[in-house]
């Protein structure tokens, strides 16, 4: 049996997060589907919609996926992943906001591009 998200929030006490996408991640997903869909334009919209369903998930229960290591490692905890499809969805978590930080290849090193990511600025 299929839950619908929003039936969900309102049958429950749940805590209703706004979930807000930085300019970055927004770069991020769309340069994978840019990529994508240069050879497979319904998989990259199928990848799209997708990611922004997982993402919109985040509305309630945020803290259900794992800390991301490289973060953990040095006592930042507030910062989560989920990985979909070989992606790294990474987002902060703040009282009542979610914030998509980045969407990043599962293959690349983490630490290589938050590093480039942090020059550019």
């Amino acid at each position: 049996m299929k839950i619908c998200l929003q039936n969900l929030i309102r049958n429950s006490k749940m805590q209703i997060n706004k979930v807000y996408w930085t300019e970055d991640a927004a770069f991020d997903l769309e340069e994978i589907i840019d990529y994508i869909f240069q050879d497979r334009e319904s998989v990259a919209i199928k990848i799209y919609d997708e990611i922004k369903q997982v993402t919109a998930s985040f509305k309630v229960n945020a803290k259900r996926n794992r800390i991301v290591p490289e973060l953990q490692n040095i006592g930042i905890t507030n910062y989560r992943e989920i990985i979909y499809k070989g992606y790294r969805i990474i987002y902060k978590l703040e009282t009542k906001n979610i914030y998509i930080i980045a969407v990043i290849d599962s293959r690349r090193d983490f630490e290589t591009l938050i590093f480039k990511r942090l020059l550019r600025k």
